[in-house]
């Protein structure tokens, strides 16, 4: 449950546009990409493999008639925020649809903040103990109360989670993120957005 002080008014003025998210996250595998620090440059490979999923689902992600029918029907507006890092694969298939989702009406808005700068924040929505991203934030535009939280993957990948975390032995963290892409790449933001509509509009 989340402490009662927690301000989510200060995070979403924190968070930063789609656009200038991406921006970031560009740059930062720019700069570490060849870092001496293994494992900083482990993650800027990520960025960059992610980048290009990101700028694939820009171009090819197109909502179902029934979202953009739901959505643009919305009568109070709600703010999104997305805890995020560009290194996450899951990130760089949900966030890109979410952006889709803002664009289909004024009543909602978009702002991402970055997991590791914002412990506090993550700390409130972990899953399992775990800091697991992106968690998507739903909340009130007049009040910045939370209306509901979403993430970090849509109910479909659950299994496969289960079946990596039950026997990592003969189902490896390869064979777990094999799998997970492949939902996305055949789903094409589906799921996501239909489980996040449903949230939307219960509002």
């Amino acid at each position: 449950m989340m402490e009662p002080s927690i301000d989510l008014r200060y995070f979403w003025n924190k968070g930063v546009s789609y656009e200038k998210y991406k921006e970031i996250i560009t740059l930062q595998e720019k700069q570490e990409i060849h870092s001496s620090n293994e494992n900083i440059k482990k993650l800027a490979e990520y960025t960059r493999l992610n980048l290009s999923r990101i700028h694939r689902n820009d171009k090819t992600l197109v909502l179902e008639e029934s979202v953009i029918k739901q959505l643009a029907s919305l009568s109070h507006k709600i703010n999104i925020l997305v805890i995020s890092e560009g290194w996450c694969g899951d990130a760089s298939q949900i966030v890109p649809v979410i952006n889709k989702m803002v664009r289909c009406t004024d009543k909602l808005d978009i702002r991402l903040v970055f997991r590791d700068e914002n412990e506090r924040l993550i700390n409130q929505y972990l899953t399992n103990g775990g800091k697991a991203i992106p968690i998507v934030i739903l909340i009130n535009a007049e009040t910045f109360q939370e209306i509901a939280h979403w993430g970090p993957r849509p109910q479909p990948c659950t299994p496969f989670l289960q079946k990596y975390k039950s026997d990592p032995q003969h189902y490896s963290h390869d064979d777990f993120a094999i799998d997970i892409q492949n939902f996305y790449n055949q789903d094409k933001g589906h799921t996501i957005s239909k489980e996040l509509t449903r949230l939307i509009v219960k509002s």
